[in-house]
């Protein structure tokens, strides 16, 4: 019994699929790299530090997926990042940021089952466990 596929599992959708997780890490690459700038606990310097490593090797694996399809990436940064950046205190910002990882790994796990392509499979299966990591790592 085969998993039905998912609209993203479509040219169109797995294009836009890439593109939205691109602008998605790179908004939460830069509230992390900024919220590190804010931060005097050591505990969450621990989690951001992680989370910011996390989320610039995701950029570099969908770099690659879109890369592999002959896609021009886009060169924007997520509505996240001002969503999270309005949350003055770390101490609320960091749930807000797991919430951002939950979206990614809710958005892969729908689009995983039904993909085909054995280099894209293997590059967000990477970036799904960076992010399963990382949401565990912020509770």
């Amino acid at each position: 019994m085969s998993a039905q596929p998912s609209p993203l599992n479509t040219i169109e959708g797995e294009a836009k699929l890439l593109q939205d997780l691109l602008s998605a890490e790179r908004a939460g690459a830069k509230v992390a790299g900024d919220s590190l700038k804010q931060c005097n606990d050591d505990a969450q310097r621990k989690v951001l530090e992680q989370v910011h490593r996390g989320e610039v090797d995701s950029c570099k694996l969908v770099l690659s997926c879109l890369q592999h399809l002959g896609l021009e990436p886009n060169r924007e940064v997520g509505a996240f990042y001002d969503k999270a950046m309005a949350i003055e205190s770390l101490d609320e910002r960091l749930p807000f940021i797991d919430r951002g990882q939950r979206w990614v790994i809710r958005k892969l796990k729908d689009y995983l089952p039904g993909c085909q392509d054995p280099v894209i499979r293997k590059e967000l299966e990477q970036m799904l466990e960076i992010h399963e990591v990382n949401s565990l790592l912020a509770h």
